[in-house]
C-alpha cells in the first residue's frame, strides 16, 4: 500500500459559533511521496485560527438528503469546514462526493471530540478521503496529531492508497465509523475495513460526529473560476443513547 506523507499545517482547537459552525486550519495537502516519515512542526502559533462566519462556512439543513457545500472565496483557502454537530452516534455511516477542487484536500468525519464550554475543540479525531483515491486516520490535539492506520513516530501522519477508495470527481463513497468498545473504532470505505484501532489516551472523550469539508492553498485552487463542491448525506446510523458503554 503505497503511502504519501501528510503534511499538516497547524491545526489549532476550533471555535463553536452562536450558529454551531466550526471552522479551522487544514491539513496542507500531500506534495510528494517520502519514504520515511518526516517530523512537522506548526506553522503558526496554537489559537491563531480564524473565525467562521456566514460567508464562508456552510451549514446542513437535512442530513439525510443530499447537500452541497460550496467554498470559492480567497479567505477559504488553507482551511477546513465542518458540519453542525450531527449527533452523539455509536454508528454513523454517510455517503460523500466531490466535484471540483484541489484532488488532495480531503473530506469526511471529524469524530471523538472534547469541546469546551465556549465551543473550542480541545482534541479529536479525523476520517478522510480525497479524489485521489487516498485516506487517512489521524488524532488531533493542539499542535500534535498521531496517525491511527499504522503506528508512526510522533507528529506523523500519512495518506494512504486505497482500492477501497473511488477516485476521480463525481465519484460516490461510502464512510462509516463504528464504536466498538470504550476507546476502539473500526472505520470503512465503501464495505471495506480500512481501520480498526484503540483511540489514544486522552481522545474519544464523546460520540460527537461532524462532516466536513477542506480547501486548498491559493496556490492549489482556482478561485473563484473552480470551487470546491463536495456534497453528502447520512445513510444510517446508531445513536449512542441506544448503545451505552
Amino acid at each position: 500500500m503505497k503511502k504519501n506523507f501528510l503534511r499538516l499545517a497547524a491545526i489549532a482547537s476550533v471555535l463553536f459559533v452562536t450558529v454551531l459552525v466550526f471552522s479551522c486550519a487544514s491539513t496542507e495537502p500531500v506534495e510528494e511521496t517520502t519514504q520515511e516519515p518526516v517530523q512537522e512542526t506548526a506553522s503558526t502559533e496554537p489559537g491563531s485560527v480564524e473565525q467562521g462566519t456566514a460567508e464562508n462556512v456552510l451549514v446542513s439543513t437535512s442530513s439525510s438528503d443530499w447537500s452541497e457545500n460550496v467554498f470559492a472565496s480567497a479567505d477559504q483557502h488553507g482551511y477546513f469546514f465542518t458540519t453542525p454537530e450531527l449527533g452523539q452516534f455509536s454508528m454513523i455511516e454517510g455517503e460523500f462526493k466531490k466535484s471540483g477542487g484541489y484532488e488532495h484536500s480531503g473530506f469526511g468525519f471529524v469524530f471523538g471530540y472534547t469541546a469546551d464550554e465556549e465551543g473550542w475543540l480541545a482534541d479529536y479525531m479525523r476520517f478522510e478521503i480525497n479524489t485521489a483515491g487516498q485516506f487517512t486516520v489521524y488524532a488531533c490535539r493542539g499542535n500534535t496529531y498521531v496517525d491511527l492506520v499504522e503506528a508512526h513516530g510522533e507528529n506523523t501522519a500519512y495518506l494512504y492508497d486505497s482500492s477501497a477508495v473511488r477516485g476521480g470527481y463525481d465519484s460516490v463513497n461510502k464512510l462509516k465509523i463504528e464504536r466498538t468498545g470504550d476507546k476502539d473504532y473500526a472505520l470503512y470505505i465503501n464495505g471495506s475495513q480500512v481501520a480498526a484501532f484503540t483511540a489514544p489516551s486522552g481522545f474519544a472523550n464523546s460520540d460527537g460526529v461532524m462532516a466536513f469539508f477542506s480547501v486548498g492553498k491559493a496556490d492549489q485552487e482556482k478561485f473563484p473560476d473552480e470551487p470546491v463542491r463536495v456534497t453528502y448525506r447520512i445513510t444510517d446510523s446508531t445513536s449512542a443513547a441506544l448503545n451505552e458503554k
